[in-house]
């Protein structure tokens, strides 16, 4: 290389120093792009937020979470990125003690650490003097910001995800095209938040006569009537929405299958509720739905248990752990781990018992889970006294 460039300035100083200068432009063009460059982003959950309105207002902002759902709807998920449901996203606010209509700003630092999540999307609408949604997208690493004008709530919605698409190299596909959300429903969402039973089921139970095809509606007071061990009731209320379900709803078939399955277990019918379980396992592997795949796997685990299928039910704790990774929950993924370590401690697999708890111990310490320190600490030391 260096001959022949002492060749080129001998016969052309002039051709030499063009280039030079060309690479050195080349370089310099090289470096540049690379510290613009933005990072990529992780593979990971992805967290739509609440998109509040920033002028207060002391009633409830119902609307907030619609726009949250109709954002996420849009945008779809992703195998690489899993995007939560508006439900699954309040219910992940839940254990970070935010609740619907509280004023307290989101914690989101905690939720960071909860979620494990790959992007959290913070938004907050403007109307005056113009209408502008000002955003971030909050990464492990990296906050990016921005303002979007637009002239409808919509556009600025349809800009914001565009956005978030062009955070991640991957591409994400629609699996629902249905908004739940109302302004009861997220009424009745807030009561069973505060744990306000009988306002809950009021509410739902209003809604249905309004909208007897609301999914969520349905599958929220179904899950009400279990727990008061209404099982043929709620039974017949899943069914009844199974039925009405789009065959392009598959997040919400296997979210309505999950909980009839549910229902079949709590009256002793094992093997029907295994049955379910797969019909649910189907439908979130086609929406890629990676949270609900861990749950139908770890209560599937815990059926098979049940029915001594011991080499089944590991298999299916296995698979959890691995579920609820990819969505990124923590305090589910110590449930698996602590479901797989009982059993392999009933098997008298004390090593293998002891590693598993052990992987549990590190998620509630490092996430700061109180709510099960004391279950997995408990856990641990029964398996100690064995080693």
């Amino acid at each position: 290389m260096s001959t022949s460039i002492k060749n080129l300035i001998s016969k052309s100083p002039k051709t030499s120093l063009l280039v030079l200068t060309t690479s050195l432009l080349l370089i310099a063009v090289v470096i540049a792009l690379s510290f613009n460059k933005k990072p990529t982003l992780s593979d990971g959950t992805i967290i739509i937020l609440p998109i509040v309105q920033t002028e207060p207002s002391n009633e409830l902002d119902w609307q907030s979470y619609t726009r949250m759902e109709q954002v996420i709807n849009q945008l779809g998920t992703s195998a690489n990125s899993p995007v939560l449901l508006a439900e699954d996203v309040i219910a992940l606010l839940t254990q970070t003690s935010s609740f619907i209509g509280d004023q307290q700003p989101i914690d989101l630092t905690r939720l960071l650490v909860v979620s494990g999540a790959a992007l959290m999307v913070e938004a907050s609408l403007t109307t005056a003097p113009n209408l502008q949604l000002n955003y971030r997208l909050i990464s492990q690493n990296q906050i990016d910001q921005g303002v979007l004008q637009a002239d409808s709530v919509a556009q600025l919605q349809t800009k914001l995800i565009e956005q978030i698409k062009q955070s991640t190299t991957n591409q994400f596909t629609q699996t629902t095209d249905q908004d739940w959300l109302t302004e009861t429903l997220v009424q009745a969402l807030k009561a069973i938040q505060y744990n306000q039973v009988d306002v809950a089921e009021a509410k739902l139970t209003t809604l249905l006569n309004i909208e007897p095809n609301n999914i969520v509606a349905s599958r929220l007071l179904a899950q009400i009537e279990l727990k008061d061990q209404q099982l043929e009731q709620a039974s017949k209320r899943l069914e009844q929405a199974a039925e009405q379900v789009k065959p392009s709803h598959f997040r919400q078939l296997a979210r309505l299958k999950f909980i009839e399955a549910q229902a079949k277990l709590e009256s002793d019918q094992l093997e029907l509720a295994l049955s379910l379980l797969s019909q649910a396992r189907s439908a979130a592997a086609k929406s890629q739905d990676w949270l609900y795949l861990g749950y139908i796997a770890n209560w599937s685990g815990h059926i098979n248990q049940r029915l001594n299928r011991y080499a089944q039910a590991r298999t299916q704790y296995e698979f959890a752990i691995d579920y609820l990774k990819r969505s990124g929950s923590a305090a589910d993924q110590v449930s698996a781990l602590n479901k797989l370590a009982e059993l392999e401690f009933i098997e008298h697999n004390y090593r293998q018992a002891y590693d598993a708890v052990s992987q549990s111990v590190v998620i509630v310490s490092q996430k700061k889970l109180t709510q099960l320190h004391q279950q997995t600490f408990a856990l641990l030391s029964k398996i100690e006294d064995k080693r």
